[in-house]
């Protein structure tokens, strides 16, 4: 009975969390203006995403891009490593703010816009 009311319960917490994610009034954002600091500062840095090591480039527009689905933060690689969502932790050095992390999601959803 116990696992039956728990599988209930979960299926209704499931069921209940599906939606498609709202893109929040707020001015559109795009690499240039405001992604691009994010990922120059914290992943494309010597020996890492810099283009020279097997990592990915995460030096430009084109570089960051290939690891987005526009409008699908949840489907993108470059948003389930900040958040944890592959396993991996990156940055290594220590996580992006929350700040930092809302701006990417925001802008994945909004379309990944590059200016």
């Amino acid at each position: 009975m116990k696992n039956l009311l728990l599988v209930n319960c979960l299926a209704l917490l499931v069921i209940g969390c599906t939606h498609d994610p709202v893109v929040p009034d707020s001015p559109t954002l795009t690499f240039e203006a405001d992604v691009k600091s994010i990922t120059l500062n914290n992943c494309a840095r010597a020996g890492c995403h810099d283009g020279k090591e097997e990592d990915p480039s995460l030096l430009t527009f084109a570089d960051v891009s290939g690891q987005v689905k526009a409008g699908d933060p949840e489907g993108s690689k470059l948003y389930k490593v900040i958040t944890k969502l592959s396993g991996e932790a990156m940055p290594p050095e220590g996580p992006l703010s929350d700040e930092q992390i809302r701006t990417i999601y925001i802008w994945i959803l909004q379309g990944a816009n590059e200016k």
